[in-house]
């Protein structure tokens, strides 16, 4: 019984700790690779949860990107430049600590930038 509980366990353990993110823009998951944060070093759509949690800065300035699915589980971002990419929709409402944000020459309006006021 308590060999079943520990495999149980260590699974559950595994599990928890492997959760990823998707990340379907190839572009935005290169600059991930580039900067050292995805840690898989593997274009494959996904980055773990823990290689982004501690994020502060991203600068993704002119990396082709077309869509940051994905930036809201940097939950610890405070300074993003995302400028001269193809982005036309950007949600930030879950990066609470975001205060410095660069998005000129992209394809973002007022009207499909959605950012957590709190901190503006």
């Amino acid at each position: 019984m308590k060999s079943l509980i520990f495999i149980a366990f260590t699974m559950l353990s595994s599990i928890c700790f492997s959760q990823t993110i998707d990340i379907p823009d190839r572009n935005f998951e290169r600059a991930l690779i580039q900067e050292g944060i995805d840690t898989d070093k593997t274009l494959n759509g996904q980055v773990l949860v823990q290689d982004v949690q501690s994020v502060s800065f991203l600068d993704l300035y002119n990396k082709k990107i077309k869509s940051l699915k994905g930036i809201e589980a940097f939950t610890s971002l405070t300074y993003l430049d995302c400028r001269n990419n193809y982005i036309s929709n950007l949600d930030l409402t879950k990066n609470i600590s975001l205060h410095t944000l660069y998005t000129d020459v992209n394809d973002v309006s007022k009207h499909n930038l959605e950012i957590n006021s709190a901190n503006w």
